[in-house]
C-alpha cells in the first residue's frame, strides 16, 4: 500500500470537513488548507477530486465553499482514498507492464503463475476491508480519545 499525498491530504480535508459538519455554512479552501499547513492550489486541486468522488459538495458563491456531501459516520476512509487517488491498493503486475507486449495488453509475463500476485491480492482485500470500517467519525472519536491504542483491523 502507498498512501501518497493526494490521499493524505484528501483525509486531513475532509476530517476538517467532517469536524465542522455541525456547522451549515460551506467551508472554504483557504481555511482548510491554513489549518492544516497545506498549499492552497494542492488544497484546491484535492477538494476537486473529492467532489468528483462524492466525498465533499461545493457551493458557488461568496458564503460558498466545501461541505461533507454524506454525514461522516458514512464516509470511509476507502471512500476518500479512492475519491483522492483512485486506489487503495495498486498491485504493481495489473499496472505497470514488466514485459508489455507489442499490443500492451499484457501487464505481467507471469501473472497467472506468480505465487506472490494471490497474496497482493489479500493483502489489498484486507486492506480495503480494514479502510472500509474506519469512517471520518471513527476518526474524530479517536481524537477525542487520544491515549487509547488503535489496534490494527479492530474498531474502537
Amino acid at each position: 500500500m502507498r498512501v501518497t499525498k493526494w490521499g493524505e491530504c484528501g483525509v486531513l480535508c475532509s476530517l476538517h470537513l467532517a469536524r465542522r459538519s455541525s456547522s451549515e455554512a460551506a467551508v472554504g479552501a483557504v481555511e482548510i488548507a491554513e489549518s492544516q499547513g497545506l498549499d492552497l492550489q494542492y488544497t484546491q486541486q484535492v477538494l476537486q477530486r473529492l467532489r468528483k468522488g462524492g466525498v465533499v459538495e461545493s457551493e458557488r458563491g461568496p458564503r460558498g465553499g466545501y461541505r461533507l456531501a454524506r454525514p461522516p459516520h458514512s464516509i470511509t476512509l476507502k471512500d476518500i482514498l479512492y475519491a483522492a487517488e483512485g486506489d487503495t491498493f495498486q498491485i504493481i503486475c495489473d499496472y505497470a507492464p514488466i514485459h508489455p507486449n507489442p499490443d500492451n495488453t499484457s501487464m505481467c509475463a507471469t501473472k497467472e503463475n506468480c505465487s506472490l500476485h494471490g497474496v497482493w491480492q489479500e493483502l489489498r482485500q484486507a486492506i480495503d476491508d480494514l479502510l472500509e470500517h474506519r469512517s471520518l467519525a471513527d476518526l474524530m472519536a479517536q481524537e477525542a480519545r487520544p491515549s487509547d491504542l488503535v489496534t490494527l483491523g479492530r474498531r474502537g
